[in-house]
């Protein structure tokens, strides 16, 4: 007799079971614990005891044993009722589930039936449960986890120490069935008779709901609208190439092809192959990016690999992969291989315009109506369509790697109707991507595309359902920054002469139409020299302030508030210190000559001074001028006479716009001689000199700021801060920058060598359509400089240009709102269409009319909640939104994957 505890008694023939899934230490018999099984199989499914972790005491430990080894059979069907004609199965049957691997007998239907998956149609010795397939999707999704990382926690959590032999190669057979089927399902394809069969090239794909397509989304007169608006009916694509998402020659498409290859994201091999081979002694030769994006076409490390990469098209914008928008690449990225990309993925959409963001595009494009000729006749453009134009831009994070020629008029900030898209999206997506790159890499290629298919999917998919967030997040933000560039550049128009802007639109616009024209993005006039600054800077020092009224004084009021502004060394050479004591006499002189000026003009100023507590100083340069900007705006009427407070304000004003000019002038050239250094000067030595040139600049810069701030100080305590900032505001070190680094932020192709900290640092920052002009460029009599002229018509263009973009992204986003609203709801109709399907099977009927239901729920659900996401009055100071957004991010981590339309 076993005794457990003071009132359980087992007989000692039973033996003794626990099993820690379902009732943690409870001890039971072998009786017992079968029934316990066999009874809460059929209770709760989801749960699934009958794959429980069984253990059998050996009189010493507890020992794992399998239910079937103790006797449980389990009677698939009949919801616990016994089979009247039941079959056995196999008698070493094994179930994958999430916690452990279990051996289990049962029929193929009675399999799919339970939700238990087959790893082969006849006679199957193994099943995988749904749960564990969607939860390995959804893992590998989330984490890019491997499937041979997932099978072996598995296998651990079934027998650490790997006694059993695994079945690896079945259970990726069945992920890979079991991942097709889902893909077949999610795009309606069971909803349809001989839907697999008839299924058209990338139907398999989801499509981006904010993307133009006529028929679906678009108003009916889209192809009529006025020129000016044209833009809202762009398509902006976006295309790379990955050299990381390569493939060993494992394989070939004839072992290993593809189960939907051309029906998602892939193009078909079959067209593709052929086009390749057709086109293999193509020569690609770039004359302009600083990237060795073509030298991989010729790259040696070929060898092994059957796929060096891919390319890949998506919608720029939204960053949805395109229908048939990827492609194998043999031998880097070659034109061959990324024009049979581009043009399978744009071909279903034919519109007004394509705007094109490539990293080489400016080469790329050369000589591509000739290629396109070369194409295969379904991806030749209809002549119906022929005079569809082309737009190529460049990234904007790419453009620097450029030569000047070809980064600015292919800079993404100046193209009209890109609005605020930077063209990157891609690279975005690459890094998500590149987290699977080890895994597909050892894969045949027909395994390859079908992962990658499913990655690319969940990537649609999630950016799907986040559509409504990130439209509204991007409306918020644009009509903000729109508002404050519109107003800034209302402001920098009225600083400038109306003749001068028409004449700078005028420029801007014919070279918007004829890119030969003169660029007004790139300053046409040439630097000053050296010797040329250093004249203009002897000349800025030379103050004369004349006065022809008739004074009580031989020294002009002018004169004496003069001779307490000229600039004085702030430092001593060695030679200087010699002869330190002389220079103080001398200055002492000068001052009591001033003094005795200043008892004149300012009376009563020596009682006044002696009733100040002031520390005492024997350095004359130390001692204090007192002039009418130093004292107490309630003694200063009564000290000071003949309107000498006016004088001083206005000699203060003359002394701001004067270190204001120089601030220009020296900005100006620095920004010229940095641009020269790293595009023409090699070598330690003439780095050096450079770098000892640009001090002196910096030197200047400074004495410069010096002296425009003592000046407003002074100023703000003479006539205050209303009147003060009407010409002169406040000068802080973020407004010392040079007005034009170029729209491209051209450099050099070493990246970020050769930068200093702050360079680097400005680099990172935010792009051009988040830049202001700094205000010490908009005052007057930088247009009345020649040589200032062009720097000014630049910086105004580019925020003009800035102003332009951030309106396009208002419109844009509000279009693009419409038009997923008008997708989802096609969308839900699609689906209401096919609720009836013909077919014998009753079962089959009501099951395709049940999903095809839920998923037209599905698009009214993602419409209602877009809308009202968006039709709460979207603002730029809706703070209650944001914290709404940030509540939708929450609930979106946690999505079904069935939901997948």
């Amino acid at each position: 007799m076993w005794v457990i505890g003071p009132y359980i008694r087992i007989e000692r023939r039973e033996s003794l079971h626990r099993c820690e899934d379902c009732y943690g230490p409870e001890i039971l018999c072998k009786s017992c614990c079968l029934l316990k099984h066999a009874r809460e199989y059929f209770k709760v499914l989801a749960l699934f005891p009958f794959f429980d972790n069984a253990q059998k005491w050996t009189g010493t430990y507890f020992e794992r044993i399998a239910l079937a080894d103790m006797g449980l059979r389990v009677q698939l069907g009949h919801q616990g009722m016994s089979c009247l004609c039941p079959q056995r199965g196999h008698v070493s049957f094994v179930v994958i589930h999430t916690n452990a691997i279990h051996h289990r007998v049962s029929h193929r239907q009675q399999l799919l039936h339970c939700e238990w998956y087959p790893a082969t149609l006849h006679f199957p010795q193994s099943a995988c449960t749904k749960r564990v397939l969607e939860f390995f999707l959804v893992l590998t999704w989330s984490s890019k986890v491997s499937g041979y990382e997932f099978y072996t926690s598995l296998e651990r959590l079934t027998d650490n120490t790997h006694l059993n032999v695994p079945k690896y190669k079945e259970f990726m057979r069945m992920v890979r069935q079991f991942r097709h089927i889902k893909l077949m399902k999610q795009a309606g394809r069971g909803n349809v008779t001989g839907g697999i069969y008839k299924t058209e090239p990338g139907a398999l794909a989801i499509k981006c709901p904010a993307c133009p397509q006529p028929g679906v989304n678009l108003p009916e007169d889209w192809d009529k609208v006025e020129g000016s608006m044209k833009f809202l009916y762009y398509l902006i694509i976006a295309m790379d190439a990955n050299f990381r998402l390569k493939d060993r020659a494992r394989s070939s498409s004839t072992a290993d092809p593809g189960l939907h290859t051309g029906l998602a994201y892939f193009v078909p091999d079959k067209p593709y192959v052929e086009h390749i081979l057709k086109n293999a002694s193509q020569t690609d030769i770039s004359t302009c990016s600083g990237f060795r994006t073509l030298a991989h076409a010729e790259s040696k490390y070929l060898s092994g690999l059957q796929a060096t990469g891919i390319g890949l098209c998506l919608c720029a914008c939204h960053e949805f992969v395109r229908p048939q928008g990827v492609g194998d690449l043999q031998k880097g990225e070659r034109y061959t291989n990324m024009d049979f990309i581009f043009f399978s993925s744009i071909m279903p959409l034919l519109l007004l315009s394509i705007i094109i963001s490539y990293d080489i595009a400016c080469q790329w494009k050369i000589n591509l109506t000739k290629r396109i000729n070369e194409l295969p006749e379904h991806l030749q453009i209809p002549a119906a369509v022929a005079l569809a134009t082309f737009i190529f831009g460049i990234p904007k994070f790419h453009c620097p790697a450029h030569e000047e020629k070809c980064a600015i008029p292919h800079s993404l900030n100046l193209i009209p109707g890109v609005g605020r898209t930077d063209g990157e999206g891609i690279e975005r997506n690459w890094a998500e991507m590149n987290r699977v790159a080890n895994s597909t890499k050892e894969m045949g290629p027909g395994s390859q595309h079908d992962v990658l298919d499913d990655h690319f999917g969940h990537h649609n998919w999630h950016k799907y359902t986040g559509l409504g967030l990130s439209l509204r997040r991007k409306l918020l933000n644009a009509i903000k920054e729109c508002t404050h560039h519109q107003s800034f550049l209302r402001d920098f128009d009225s600083s400038i002469n109306e003749a001068l802007r028409g004449e700078w639109s005028a420029m801007i616009e014919a070279w918007e139409r004829d890119k030969s024209s003169l660029n007004p993005y790139v300053l046409s006039r040439i630097s000053l020299s050296e010797a040329q600054v250093h004249v203009n800077f002897a000349d800025e020092e030379k103050i004369t302030i004349r006065n022809g009224r008739k004074l009580p004084h031989e020294t002009t009021p002018s004169s004496f508030i003069n001779m307490a502004l000229i600039d004085l060394p702030s430092s001593l050479s060695a030679n200087q210190y010699a002869k330190l004591h002389q220079r103080r006499v001398t200055l002492r002189r000068q001052l009591d000559c001033f003094h005795i000026i200043q008892r004149v003009y300012m009376v009563g100023i020596g009682s006044w001074i002696e009733q100040q507590d002031r520390d005492s100083s024997d350095d004359v340069e130390d001692e204090s001028l007192w002039l009418p900007s130093t004292l107490p705006a309630s003694d200063r009427e009564a000290i000071c006479t003949n309107d000498i407070a006016h004088i001083e304000a206005e000699l203060r004003k003359g002394q701001c716009r004067d270190a204001l000019d120089r601030l220009h002038r020296h900005l100006h050239t620095k920004s010229h001689f940095i641009k020269h250094r790293n595009l023409d000067l090699r070598g330690q030595r003439a780095n050096t000199r450079a770098t000892s040139f640009l001090a002196r600049f910096d030197s200047k810069i400074n004495a410069a700021t010096v002296k425009y701030c003592v000046a407003w100080s002074a100023l703000l305590e003479l006539v205050g801060i209303n009147e003060l900032e009407r010409e002169f505001q406040c000068l802080q070190a973020k407004d010392i920058v040079a007005p034009v680094d170029t729209v491209s932020g051209v450099r050099s192709t070493t990246g970020m060598r050769g930068k200093t900290r702050s360079e680097r640092d400005a680099s990172r920052g935010l792009g051009q359509g988040y830049q202001m002009t700094s205000w010490i460029w908009l005052t007057s009599g930088v247009q009345d400089d020649m040589g200032l002229n062009d720097v000014l018509h630049v910086e105004w263009a580019k925020s003009r240009a800035r102003a332009q973009r951030w309106n396009e992204e208002v419109l844009l986003l509000k279009e693009e709102m419409w038009r997923t609203r008008q997708f989802l709801a096609w969308c839900a109709q699609q689906w209401r269409s096919v609720t009836e399907l013909s077919h014998q099977d009753v079962q089959i009927v009501a099951g395709t009319a049940a999903y095809a239901q839920r998923q037209a729920a599905i698009q009214h659900a993602l419409l209602a909640r877009f809308t009202s996401l968006w039709g709460t009055g979207v603002s730029a100071d809706d703070t209650a939104a944001e914290d709404e957004a940030t509540r939708y991010i929450a609930e979106d981590e946690d999505f079904d994957d069935d939901d997948e339309g």
